[in-house]
C-alpha cells in the first residue's frame, strides 16, 4: 500500500500538471514490484513521466501541505472512538454506527459522525454532547463571531475559553441546539498537557468540513490571511500563519 507521503506526493504531481493520474497509476505499480520500494517520486522520474525540476517543485509543496492528510486520518480515529462510546453506552448498536460511519466515508458528506447521527434521529443533542466530553471536548459557540467550535479541553468548563478568531470568550453549546461546528481547535491547557506545545504557546485549530479536491488560493477563516494549499479529502486547508485547518471559503 502507498504510503502516505506518497499518495500526497502523486496528488500533488497531477494537481500542479505535471503527471495524469494514469502515469501516477502505473508508477505505484512499478513501485509495488520492486524490491527497492523507491519513493514515487523518484520512480515517476525513471519512468519519464516527470523531471528533475518537476520533482524538486512537487517535494517543495510537499513540505509545505504534509499535514493535509492528517486531519482525515484523525477524523477517521476520532469517528471510530466516538462510535465505540455510543455503542458501549448502550445508545445505539454496532450495525447503526457502521451505518452513519458508511454514510460519513461518503464522498462529499463533510459532516461529524455526531452530525449524522443527530440527522437519523439515531441520537439527541444532548446525546452528543455527553459522548464528545468523553473525548474531552465541548461544543461551544462565539457570540461575536457567530462561529461554532469543537473545543478540546482538559478543563470541562472550569476555565473561560477564548475564540480563536476574535479571543472574545465563547459561550457553551451550538448555535441553534445542533452539533454542526466550524471549527474543531485546542486549548492551550490541551496541547500543554499533550507535550504538543508549551503553556503560553498559540493554539492549533483543526476543523471539521469542507469539499475536497486540489491546490486553492483563499484566505484563513481565523486570521484572514491569504494563502494557497492542498485541500485534503476532506476539503479542509491548513494556515501556514495562525496554524488552523479551516472550511475554505471563496476568494
Amino acid at each position: 500500500m502507498p504510503s502516505d507521503s506518497d499518495l500526497l506526493f502523486g496528488k500533488l504531481a497531477v494537481s500542479m500538471g505535471f503527471c495524469t493520474q494514469e502515469g501516477i497509476d502505473a508508477c505505484l505499480l512499478v513501485q509495488a514490484g520492486s524490491p527497492d520500494r523507491l519513493p514515487l517520486g523518484r520512480v515517476l522520474i525513471n519512468e519519464g513521466h516527470i523531471t528533475e525540476n518537476q520533482h524538486s517543485q512537487i517535494l517543495t509543496e510537499q513540505r509545505k501541505n504534509m499535514n493535509a492528510i492528517d486531519p482525515l486520518l484523525k477524523r477517521q480515529r476520532e469517528s471510530i472512538l466516538f462510535g465505540k462510546l455510543a455503542i458501549r453506552e448502550g445508545l445505539l448498536s454496532t450495525a447503526q454506527v457502521n451505518e452513519c460511519l458508511q454514510q460519513q466515508a461518503t464522498m462529499g458528506d463533510t459532516r461529524s459522525l455526531g452530525e449524522i447521527m443527530v440527522s437519523k434521529s439515531m441520537l439527541t443533542f444532548k446525546q452528543v454532547q455527553d459522548l464528545l466530553s468523553r473525548q474531552q471536548k465541548r461544543i461551544m459557540t462565539c457570540p461575536a463571531c457567530k462561529m461554532s467550535f469543537t473545543v478540546m479541553s482538559i478543563s470541562q468548563g472550569k476555565k473561560i475559553v477564548a475564540c480563536p478568531r476574535c479571543k472574545g470568550p465563547l459561550n457553551e453549546g451550538g448555535a441553534a441546539g445542533t452539533v454542526a461546528t466550524d471549527a474543531e481547535f485546542a486549548t492551550q491547557v490541551m496541547q500543554a498537557a499533550k507535550g504538543q506545545a508549551p503553556p503560553g504557546a498559540r493554539n492549533e485549530t483543526r476543523v471539521m468540513r469542507a469539499q475536497g479536491g486540489s491546490i486553492i488560493t483563499t484566505r484563513c477563516v481565523i486570521c484572514d490571511q491569504k494563502l494557497r494549499g492542498v485541500l485534503d479529502s476532506t476539503g479542509r486547508l491548513r494556515c501556514p500563519s495562525c496554524h488552523s485547518t479551516f472550511v475554505p471559503k471563496d476568494d
